[in-house]
């Protein structure tokens, strides 16, 4: 059943009003399949951003990271995945970002404070993180600094890293 109403569209040109064109809309279907658009999408971001906890090991830290001085940026790190400690994650290997490396975790004070959290002062390869991670897309719109670019592997941002 479609619910059906008139809608006319004026329009103001050079301070003058004219009566456009009679539209009729659909009310009822539109509203209900933009309804059940929202959920479903709601419903995605909430389901994809719940945070993967793994412990892993900074297997290198590509070229060098620039210094803070200039902007913000994420740099791309690639993790050895020993353990998934939560959630749910296959790899073998991980692409991660951390906002302001040279910055200790638990140490950043602007608006991304709540996304660097834990206690590593200083990020070495070799060393070995318990990492809290959340998709990068959507999550960081700023710079990032990876030099993964022939690696089609999903990036994730690391929210709070830990020795």
């Amino acid at each position: 059943m479609t619910i059906e109403s008139s809608v006319y569209v004026y329009i103001v040109i050079k301070n003058k009003l004219y009566k456009g064109v009679k539209f009729k809309i659909f009310y009822f279907t539109i509203m209900i399949k933009k309804i059940i658009l929202s959920l479903i999408l709601a419903a995605a971001f909430v389901f994809a951003a719940d945070p993967v906890t793994i412990e892993g090991r900074l297997t290198e830290i590509p070229g060098k990271m620039p210094s803070n001085d200039l902007y913000s940026y994420v740099y791309v790190f690639k993790y050895k995945v020993s353990k998934v400690v939560s959630g749910k994650l296959d790899a073998k290997e991980v692409l991660v970002g951390v906002y302001n490396p040279l910055i200790a975790r638990g140490k950043v004070k602007d608006k991304m404070a709540d996304k660097a959290k834990g206690n590593v002062g200083e990020f070495k390869a070799k060393a070995k993180h318990t990492l809290k991670l959340i998709p990068l897309e959507g999550n960081w719109d700023g710079a990032v600094e990876d030099e993964y670019f022939d690696d089609e592997s999903p990036r994730y941002l690391a929210v709070e890293v830990n020795e």
